[in-house]
């Protein structure tokens, strides 16, 4: 049976924006049983916070298209592939800082301190969303520039 909500959500973060109600769910609903499990590890999914709900819907309606199109144009071989790769992960880095800073500023009170929620799901999950778009950055970032090198090389020339 396909969830309503599916076509629209498929992404994690649109889910939790778009199905206020997630958590009143049946059990075996996925998407669902991700998020109350997430809120475990951070209780403003569960209630709503403004600025959770703010990030996320950043997160799932500009960064997740935005990281398709940089697919669509890496294989595309497109010119701005790299700039829109910069783009898309500093925005991703930016929310994620954002992310922990608040939850630093209010002293983790969101989150339990079990090792699963804490060190796995809030810590470690969520630091993979700054180690590989900083990667990527500087990925594009080296490659951009040799190629501004190399334009200037043959301008020269």
């Amino acid at each position: 049976m396909t969830h309503p909500y599916f076509p629209v959500t498929a992404h994690l973060p649109g889910y939790v924006v778009l199905k206020p109600t997630f958590y009143q769910d049946p059990p075996g609903t996925f998407l669902s049983d991700v998020w109350r499990e997430y809120s475990h590890a951070d209780s403003r999914y569960a209630t709503r916070d403004s600025f959770i709900i703010s990030m996320e819907a950043v997160t799932a309606f500009f960064d997740g298209p935005g990281c398709l199109l940089v697919v669509w144009g890496i294989l595309r071989h497109a010119p701005w592939r790299y700039a829109l790769l910069i783009i898309v992960s500093g925005a991703q880095i930016y929310g994620d800082v954002l992310y922990y800073g608040t939850c630093y500023l209010e002293d983790f009170a969101h989150s339990r301190p079990e090792m699963r929620y804490f060190w796995i799901y809030f810590v470690a999950v969520n630091a993979i969303w700054i180690v590989v778009p900083f990667g990527c950055i500087v990925h594009a970032w080296k490659k951009l520039s040799a190629a501004v090198a190399l334009a200037g090389k043959t301008k020269r020339a």
